[in-house]
């Protein structure tokens, strides 16, 4: 940025405009490329707001949420189908007590087993979501005008 000569106003130059406009498309086509590939695996009503909030984080924590593994809603299903009773299921989406209650009770005699088969998309986006927020720090937001 640069002061005119008519009251100090700042402007920007063409190449200011340019790296500011190569360094939106970066961005946007990161996360949108992450959006993409994990699209199924994060809660629908949430994605617009995590484009949002996506696209004015560092490039830097972009790379972060581009390291992000999510966790896949259909291996997670099969997960809880195969080894609900152990509890398992819950402790890879870290529900370390409720999972270690699962193991001890053969997933609570087989209730929260049959809930956890119905309810394991809705928590597996879910812990997508948490994961994909907790490495969105707002002190690391970059200033957008």
């Amino acid at each position: 940025m640069t002061n005119n000569h008519y009251g100090g106003a700042a402007y920007q130059t063409d190449d200011e405009r340019f790296e500011k406009e190569q360094l939106r498309r970066k961005k946007t086509a990161l996360v949108d490329r992450f959006l993409v590939l994990n699209q199924n695996d994060l809660p629908d009503d949430k994605i617009p707001m995590l484009r949002e909030n996506m696209l004015h984080c560092s490039l830097n924590k972009l790379g972060d949420i581009q390291r992000l593994t999510c966790r896949r809603v259909d291996n997670m299903q099969f997960i809880s189908f195969m080894l609900g009773w152990s509890g398992i299921d819950r402790m890879l989406l870290g529900e370390i007590g409720i999972g270690l209650l699962k193991l001890c009770t053969f997933g609570c005699f087989g209730l929260l087993m049959v809930y956890d088969w119905l309810a394991m998309p809705h928590k597996t986006r879910y812990y997508n979501y948490i994961e994909v927020m907790s490495v969105m720090d707002y002190d690391d937001y970059e200033k957008h005008s």
